[in-house]
């Protein structure tokens, strides 16, 4: 996130905080548009509504089960 001190300490105390607001305005600006084309595209029947979903990731486990007593051996294979 942009942070309003670190324009003003780049650009200085006169045009920091205007790049800064403006910049956004903008961001916001483009969310709303891209947010009313969609229900608009919606409602005209042009591109069909998308269901949300949540992408699921694959992660490991936090503390994975207890390795089993054949493991190292083949470890030490492998490094072998």
């Amino acid at each position: 996130m942009r942070r309003l001190e670190n324009y003003v300490r780049k650009y200085g105390p006169e045009f920091g905080p205007i790049l800064y607001h403006a910049l956004q305005s903008q961001a916001a600006h483009a969310g709303v548009s891209a947010r009313l084309r969609r229900k608009i595209d919606v409602l005209t029947g042009k591109v069909p509504a998308s269901p949300r979903t949540r992408r699921v990731v694959d992660t490991l486990p936090l503390f994975p089960e207890e390795p089993s007593a054949a493991e190292p051996a083949e470890i030490a294979a492998i490094g072998a």
